[in-house]
Formats: structure tokens, sequence, C-alpha cells
């Protein structure tokens, strides 16, 4: 079986915890700490359609897809794809933008053919393995693209209407929700780790072959409390998933995680937030 995992830090689902003996082959977008971006992106080389206002893809899921649409896949292997794709969607030619393509699981298989997995076009027996476009000459981190879309909208409603305002409205609320989420983390972690330890014991990295996180129902508990007194993660907030992790590797109670997140977050409104409304993130 071969898997492709589109998602940021898509690596820390497999880092120290997939065998390497289930006849399994994963390749992801990005390794354990590091964003995705998106592309086919409004405004950027290539552009969607004028009809489009939103991300028509993921840099590394287009890389894959669209060298598999333009190869003969009875001749390229798994290898000769992941070698393809981690290029293409690396941060090469001094860009900020692009990730560390990763592989896990069982790679003694890596130099069979594409087309036992994927299928076989006979319209591909003789194509020319010519990608439709080298490389991105822009992505967005996949964190933004919801702005990016909220911004589009924003600039095609007609200036001065109800809908526009309502707009402007929703971009402010995420974007200080955003920026709640990230000084409550911190302060959270000065709480429980002290005001000089905290941001480096948040984002601690753990060594190469271990997994995200010991005990995955600590984990989930801890977000809950978070949420429940600071309003939901959100996909942007889902990058701050390491903290949780650190905060349970280091033995913090429930008691204690609760302790800190209402002083982080007993004067902020949070109605609109609740997981109650937007559900729970883990």
């Amino acid at each position: 079986m071969v898997i492709y995992v589109e998602a940021c830090e898509s690596g820390s689902i497999f880092e120290g915890l997939m065998p390497e003996d289930l006849n399994i082959y994963i390749t992801t977008a990005s390794n354990a700490v590091e964003n995705s971006w998106g592309t086919y992106c409004p405004g950027m080389e290539p552009s969607p359609p004028p009809e489009y206002i939103t991300c028509l893809g993921d840099l590394y899921s287009v890389s894959w897809m669209e060298d598999s649409q333009t190869h003969n896949l009875k001749k390229e292997t798994i290898k000769d794809q992941y070698e393809l794709v981690k290029a293409r969607t690396s941060n090469s030619n001094n860009r900020k933008e692009g990730s560390h393509v990763m592989e896990y699981g069982d790679k003694t298989f890596k130099d069979e053919k594409l087309f036992l997995y994927q299928g076989f076009d006979p319209a591909n027996a003789n194509i020319g393995n010519t990608l439709l476009w080298p490389g991105p000459n822009a992505a967005v981190n996949q964190r933004d693209a919801d702005l990016l879309f909220m911004w589009k909208r924003y600039e095609q409603l007609n200036g001065g209407s109800e809908d526009k305002l309502r707009a402007l409205r929703e971009i402010k609320e995420t974007v200080e929700h955003r920026k709640h989420l990230d000084s409550s983390i911190d302060f959270i972690g000065k709480i429980v780790f002290g005001f000089e330890n905290g941001p480096s014991m948040l984002e601690a990295i753990r060594t190469s072959g271990q997994p995200l996180v010991e005990d995955w129902d600590c984990l989930k508990k801890m977000v809950r409390i978070f949420e429940s007194e600071c309003g939901s993660l959100t996909q942007y907030g889902m990058k701050h998933m390491r903290a949780f992790a650190n905060i349970c590797n280091s033995g913090i109670s429930e008691v204690k995680m609760r302790e800190a997140s209402i002083s982080a977050c007993s004067s902020y409104n949070s109605a609109r937030w609740s997981p109650m409304a937007q559900g729970h993130s883990a």
C-alpha cells in the first residue's frame, strides 16, 4: 500500500509510530515541525480561473498528482516520484515557501512501478514526462489560506454594502482570535513552566524517531481544557499542538492546566469560538 498525506506537520502523524514491516509506504507533505503550502492561489502564477477566489491545490499534492498525470507509470518507480516531488515541494532556490517531503514505513518496495498502486492510463504510454510547470513562483502558508479567501471575497463586494462590512468584521474577528490564541498559549507556558522557560518548553522538538507525545489521551484532554476556557483552536491554532504535547510530556496535571487556562482567558469573550459551536480540535 502507498499513502500520500497532505497536512501541516504531517510527519508528526507517523514519526516514531509507523512500523516498517507492514508493507505500507507513506509520504507526507512536510516533516513533523513545519507547515505545508497552498498553491494555484489568486494573484499567483499559475493562478486559478477568475471565478475562483481560493487556493485550488496544495504544493505537495499538486506535485505528486501532476507527476502521475504526466508520466508513464509503467516506467516510473515509487522512488522516482518521491525524489521529484521532494525537490518540487522543497523551499529551494532561496524561496521561503516550501516544505520537506518525508517518507515513513516500509521502504523495501520503492523500486516497484507506480502503476501497481495508481493504475495506468494508456494515453500516457508515449507521454514525454514533461510537467505542466517546474515549480511555483509563489505559495501561501496553509494556515493563511482561509484569510486569503476572506480578503479576496471582501475585495469583490460592493463598497459600503452590508455584505462588505460583514466580511470585514469577519476578517477582524478571525485575526483577533488568532492573536488571542498565540498570546494565551504563550502565557500558559509561562505559568506552568516559568517566565524564562515557558517559550522554549512549549516549542521543544523531540529527537528524531520519537512520537510527538507519549500519552495521546493526555493530549486530547489538554486541548479540550484549553478550548473550554479559551475558545476553539481553529485550523490556525492547530500549529500549537506541539505545545500541548510538551505540556503532557512534562507531566503537567489537568488541574494545573485548567488553572493556567482560566488565568490566561478569563477576560476573553470566546462565545463565537466556543467548542460547543466549533467542535473540539482533539
